[in-house]
């Protein structure tokens, strides 16, 4: 399926969202119809190898897909993004083990990068037992996965120093969801824990997105994980912020200034506010692509991008959400009242953009990795 296709399909869902959202945020979940309106439409292929049924879309293509999905609700932009990106995984994988877990039209990943469990060596593979946090889609994943600390008779594996981590997959079976999902902003992503207890994992299983190599050519899963990681995120959070200053847009037009009765928007404060917003979002925009663009040629011509490349992605990245989170704050202060309102559009839209700023790998903590 093409990305104008993906981009066409999306824009449909919006009177579904409108009936199903407010309780997909009551119940900190993606509401079922949602779920398999975005199983149905492919959202969740869009970087599974064409051998598989995926689209495997370029990464500015894929962006694309992103921001357009956050721009119509912050939670369903994160479910795409995340559900999609694990798609990645299945160049990880021998081709039967791939084949098995991502070839089903329904395929969807859900699980945790943070290396929260152990995984004891056995014949044949790995016993594994942990807890996970921030599993976001775990109530409509087909397969986990989860980082493990390797161990031997009990003693930690070493590999060039540090703790030896491979991703476990484990089967819906096999885990249990633990619902601890209680965040201001992106309630209806379902990110709970999941824990798993003593889990036989064969060896073909399990994968190391750091350190093994892709058993997929293409020029998208010669892309380091990470920069598949910090733009997609930047992606999310430029269309909560675009979703953001249509809602303040819309209040604006109809909520009178304290003592006046006239409507926000007849101000000029007001409006040079909002068109400053607008304009800064814009030159985000503009420059994330242009960030994509330079990363997925690099792919193209030397297969690997170099060093700088995956440098800028990394700074630029966590540079430009905070500028989006500064942009956006630029009119809070103005929408008064509404701004704290559990229920009101802008509200969760100025909650959800800070929630997805929050990533690691966006924020400014994940940036001190390149000092």
């Amino acid at each position: 399926m093409s990305v104008e296709q993906l981009l066409a399909s999306l824009q449909t869902l919006t009177p579904l969202l409108a009936r199903e959202m407010a309780q997909g945020r009551r119940e900190a979940r993606l509401p079922d119809p949602v779920a398999r309106e975005l199983l149905d439409r492919g959202l969740f292929r869009i970087w599974i190898p064409v051998r598989f049924g995926g689209f495997e879309l370029t990464l500015p293509e894929a962006l694309q897909v992103y921001e357009a999905a956050a721009r119509l609700d912050g939670s369903v932009g994160w479910a795409v993004m995340i559900g999609s990106g694990g798609g990645l995984f299945a160049a990880y994988l021998s081709p039967p083990v791939a084949s098995r877990l991502f070839a089903l039209r329904g395929a969807v990943v859900a699980g945790s990068g943070a290396p929260t469990g152990i995984a004891e060596r056995v014949p044949g593979g790995y016993r594994a037992t942990g807890r996970w946090r921030y599993a976001s889609g775990a109530h409509y994943a087909t397969v986990f996965t989860a980082n493990c600390r390797i161990q031997e008779q009990g003693v930690p594996v070493l590999k060039d120093g540090q703790p030896l981590i491979r991703a476990m997959c484990f089967s819906p079976d096999d885990v249990s969801i633990q619902h601890s999902w209680d965040t201001h902003g992106l309630r209806a992503t379902g990110s709970h824990d999941i824990e798993v207890t003593r889990v036989l994992v064969p060896d073909d299983s399990t994968f190391s997105v750091m350190t093994d190599a892709p058993r997929h050519e293409g020029p998208l899963y010669q892309l380091p994980f990470g920069t598949l990681t910090e733009l997609p995120v930047t992606a999310v959070v430029l269309g909560i912020a675009q979703h953001a200053l249509a809602e303040f847009e819309a209040l604006a037009q109809n909520k009178p200034a304290p003592g006046t009765g006239l409507p926000l928007l007849q101000y000029d404060a007001v409006n040079r506010a909002l068109r400053d917003a607008y304009a800064r979002v814009e030159a985000v925009r503009g420059t994330l692509y242009d960030l994509a663009d330079a990363a997925w040629n690099a792919a193209l011509v030397d297969g690997i991008p170099d060093a700088c490349v995956i440098e800028a992605c990394t700074l630029t990245s966590a540079r430009l959400v905070r500028e989006l989170i500064e942009a956006i704050g630029l009119i809070v202060p103005l929408a008064g009242m509404n701004a704290i309102q559990r229920e009101d559009p802008f509200a969760i839209a100025w909650h959800d953009l800070n929630a997805a700023a929050a990533h690691y790998s966006v924020s400014p903590l994940g940036a001190l990795r390149q000092d």
